[in-house]
């Protein structure tokens, strides 16, 4: 693996971790969710660090070299699924 690839490896694993969060957040009959939730925060923030570092990775390698529609599309996506795991933090942040 080198840092030209991660921002697609973190794509393909974004998507699994994200279904993980959708069926595991549902509520149960006693008011709880199916995953518990220091579970649901740990695959949130594992998400968001490595989408934006993705993302990073991304748009600087977009500024060294000539423009990619492949590059732009997976930063954008990187960038979008860090935002959609930290909206989940922070949703499941018990206040």
């Amino acid at each position: 693996m080198n840092r030209n690839n991660f921002p697609l490896i973190a794509l393909g694993l974004s998507v699994p971790l994200l279904a993980l969060l959708i069926f595991g957040a549902q509520p149960m009959t006693d008011g709880s969710t199916r995953l518990p939730v220091l579970t649901l925060l740990a695959i949130s923030e594992f998400g968001a660090f490595a989408n934006a570092i993705a993302a990073w990775l991304g748009i600087a390698r977009l500024f060294k070299g000539p423009f990619h529609a492949g590059r732009t599309i997976l930063s954008v996506a990187s960038l979008l699924l860090a935002g959609a795991f930290i909206w989940t933090l922070i949703h499941f942040w018990p206040l």
